[in-house]
């Protein structure tokens, strides 16, 4: 392989990488800073992580020149890093079942800090925002209903799969 190439794999690997370490160093945030500066931070982390989202679907969308919810369900439909599979997409709704995750590979790092496997529960809300800001920044009339907010959080079990439903606000 030349310099200028990169494979899918590696290209996918690399992504997974970097997004188990956005999570881990929210994770240390989420765990590290209230015993500094209160509970009341952690809204801070959840605004941040919102924000972080909303900027990168904007910019994926300006990128893309299309904004609909097909498009979107396509795009997270398509990102190899999560194993995907597109259960329903539609101009009103998209269902997407994520098979795999970088996230529920962080429970040694965990475990390294003192916690529990079970954490895992306490982080998975909070980065998930990064998806419900992406999806708003794409277009303000979707919003996604992520696995902690469905229940379908498998994966952080060993399962098979976590769900993803994006929709058109109600107005």
């Amino acid at each position: 392989m030349s310099n200028d190439e990169l494979s899918w794999e590696l290209c996918n690997e690399l992504v997974a990488g970097e997004i188990a370490t956005r999570c881990l160093i929210v994770s240390y945030l989420i765990h590290r800073l209230p015993d500094k500066y209160g509970d009341e931070i952690l809204e801070d982390i959840k605004k941040a992580n919102y924000d972080a989202g909303f900027v990168a679907g904007k910019n994926a969308a300006k990128a893309i020149g299309k904004n609909d919810l097909v498009t979107l369900g396509e795009l997270f439909g398509g990102t190899s890093v999560f194993n995907p599979e597109i259960i329903e997409i539609s101009e009103e709704r998209a269902v997407i079942h994520w098979r795999r995750c970088p996230v529920p590979t962080l429970i040694p790092a965990f475990n390294d800090e003192g916690l529990s496997s079970s954490y895992i529960e306490t982080v998975c809300p909070i980065l998930e925002l990064f998806d419900n800001g992406f999806v708003e920044g794409w277009n303000p009339e979707l919003q996604a209903q992520t696995p902690p907010e469905i229940g379908e959080t498998d994966l952080q079990k060993g399962g098979e799969f976590c769900t993803v439903i994006i929709t058109k606000m109600k107005k």
